[in-house]
C-alpha cells in the first residue's frame, strides 16, 4: 500500500512539473512572438513609406497586392501544417520518435507534391491570363513589370510551402520562440535588402525579391538549425514516408482547412461589405478602427496560440485536470485583458485615429462599442479554438465554421441596412457568440468533462 502511495505522489509531482514547464514554454513563446512581431511591424513602418514614395501609386498598389499573396500560404497546404502540429505533440507526449519521423516526412513529401501541382497549374494558366486586366493596371511602367512580378511572387509562394514545416515542428515541441528568433532575422535582412534595392533604383521584380524573397532566409536558417543541429533525427527521409500517416494528416488537415477558409470569410469580408453598402468614405473609418481593436486580440493571441500544442501533449498523457485549469485561466485572462484594453481604446481612439489618419475618419460611438463587444468575444473564442484544436475535436467545427461564415455575411448585410456601419461589426460578434462560443464552446467543454470523468473512473 505504501508503495502505491509513493508511486501516486511521484506521478502527481511529475504531472505538476510538466504543467509548469508547459506554461513556461507558452509564456516564452508569447513574449518572443510579441518581440518579433514588434520588429516586423517596425520594419513595415520603415518599408511602406520608402516603397510608396519610390514606386508611386499603381506600382505600390501592385506591391501590396502581391505581398498579401504570400500571407495566404496557410490555405494552400490543405491544413497539413496544422494537422502536423497535433501529430507531433502527441508523439512528443508518447516519446515515440518513429511516429514523429513518419509524420514529418509524410507531411514534407505531401507538401512537395502540392507545390509541384500548383507550379504545373500555374505554368498552364499563366500565359493565357491578362494580368493587366486582373489587377486593373493602366500605366505603362506597371504593365511592363506585371508578368514577371506575378511569376516571381508565385515561385516564392510555392517555395514557402515546404519551408512552413519547421515552424510547425518548433510549435508542436513548444519551442515556437526559436522559430520566432529566425523569423526576426529574416525580417531584418528583408528590410536592409529592400533599402539597398531602392538605393540602386531596382525595378519592381527585384524589389519583390529583395523585400519578400529575403524573408525566406529566416525560414531557411530555421530549417538548417532544426534538421542539422537541434533535431537531426526528424530530417525528412523517403524511408519514413507512411501512407497511413498521410491519410490521417490529410483527413485532419482538411478539417483545419475548412475552418481556415471560413475564418477568412468571417474576418476578411467586413471592409468589402462596408465599401459596397456605405461607400469608400466609410472604409477608412471602419478599417482603422478594426486595425486598432485587432491589436488587442493580436497581443493576447501571441500567448494563446502556444496552448494548442500544450493541450495536445497533455491530452496524450491524460493530464485533463491541467487542461481544465489552464483553459479556465485563459478564458479569465482573455476576457479581463480584452475588456480593459478595449475600454481604453474607446476612450483614446478619437485621438489615435486623428493622429494616424484624420478627423474625418474618427469612428462613431456605436461602432466603437460594437468593435469592443466583438473583440471581447473573439479573444475568448480564441481560447475555445485552441482547446478544440489541441484535443483534435474538429468534426463539429468543420460543420459550424462554414455556417458561421455564411451567416456572418447575411447578418452583416441585414444589420448594416438596419442600424448602419456598426451593424457590420456587430454581426461578427453575434456569429462568434452563437457558433464559436455557443455550439462549439459547449460541445468541447462537455467532451473535456467526459474525458476527465473517464480518467476518474479508472
Amino acid at each position: 500500500m505504501q508503495m502505491f502511495k509513493q508511486l501516486f505522489q511521484k506521478s502527481n509531482k511529475n504531472s505538476l512539473e510538466r504543467g509548469r514547464q508547459r506554461i513556461r514554454r507558452v509564456g516564452l513563446t508569447g513574449i518572443t512572438t510579441l518581440a518579433v512581431k514588434g520588429v516586423f511591424t517596425l520594419a513595415g513602418f520603415v518599408a511602406i513609406p520608402l516603397t510608396a514614395k519610390y514606386l508611386e501609386t499603381e506600382r505600390f498598389g501592385l506591391w501590396l497586392i502581391l505581398g498579401s499573396l504570400l500571407s495566404w500560404i496557410g490555405i494552400a497546404d490543405l491544413g497539413l501544417a496544422n494537422s502536423l502540429t497535433n501529430a507531433l505533440a502527441t508523439a512528443d507526449a508518447k516519446e515515440d520518435k518513429q511516429i514523429a519521423q513518419e509524420a514529418v516526412s509524410s507531411a514534407f513529401y505531401l507538401m512537395l507534391l502540392i507545390a509541384l501541382i500548383l507550379f504545373i497549374l500555374f505554368l498552364i494558366i499563366y500565359p493565357s491570363i491578362s494580368w493587366e486586366r486582373v489587377f486593373n493596371i493602366k500605366l505603362s511602367p506597371a504593365k511592363q513589370e506585371m508578368g514577371i512580378s506575378v511569376f516571381i511572387c508565385w515561385i516564392l509562394f510555392i517555395i514557402r510551402l515546404p519551408l512552413s514545416i519547421p515552424s510547425r515542428i518548433y510549435g508542436a515541441c513548444q519551442e515556437g520562440y526559436l522559430y520566432q528568433i529566425w523569423s526576426a532575422v529574416g525580417s531584418l535582412i528583408s528590410l536592409v535588402s529592400l533599402i539597398l534595392a531602392i538605393h540602386i533604383h531596382a525595378n519592381l521584380p527585384l524589389l519583390i525579391i529583395a523585400g519578400f524573397g529575403t524573408l525566406l532566409i529566416g525560414d531557411v536558417l530555421s530549417t538548417i538549425h532544426l534538421f542539422c543541429f537541434q533535431r537531426k533525427w526528424l530530417t525528412p527521409k523517403c524511408k519514413y514516408f507512411n501512407l497511413l500517416q498521410c491519410k490521417w494528416l490529410l483527413k485532419t488537415g482538411i478539417q483545419f482547412w475548412i475552418a481556415q477558409v471560413s475564418a477568412i470569410l468571417i474576418f476578411q469580408t467586413d471592409l468589402i461589405i462596408v465599401s459596397q453598402m456605405f461607400g469608400l468614405s466609410e472604409v477608412a473609418s471602419y478599417g482603422i478602427t478594426l486595425r486598432l481593436f485587432s491589436l488587442v486580440g493580436y497581443t493576447l493571441g501571441s500567448f494563446i496560440i502556444g496552448l494548442w500544442p500544450a493541450y495536445s501533449e497533455a491530452d496524450a498523457r491524460g493530464d485533463y485536470l491541467w487542461i481544465s485549469h489552464t483553459f479556465k485561466m485563459s478564458i479569465f485572462i482573455s476576457f479581463t485583458w480584452s475588456a480593459c484594453a478595449g475600454m481604453l481604446l474607446i476612450i483614446f481612439s478619437p485621438q489615435l485615429v486623428t493622429l494616424l489618419v484624420n478627423k474625418e475618419a474618427v469612428p462613431d460611438v456605436s461602432l466603437l462599442f460594437a468593435m469592443l463587444l466583438t473583440t471581447v468575444l473573439f479573444t475568448v473564442a480564441q481560447c475555445v479554438a485552441m482547446l478544440v484544436n489541441g484535443l483534435g475535436e474538429l468534426r463539429l467545427q468543420t460543420i459550424l465554421a462554414p455556417v458561421s461564415a455564411i451567416s456572418n455575411i447575411v447578418l452583416s448585410l441585414y444589420l448594416g441596412h438596419l442600424i448602419g456601419v456598426s451593424g457590420v461589426a456587430l454581426s461578427t460578434g453575434i456569429c462568434i457568440l452563437l457558433f464559436s462560443l455557443g455550439f462549439s464552446g459547449s460541445d468541447i467543454i462537455n467532451r473535456l468533462k467526459s474525458r476527465i470523468n473517464s480518467v476518474n473512473h479508472l
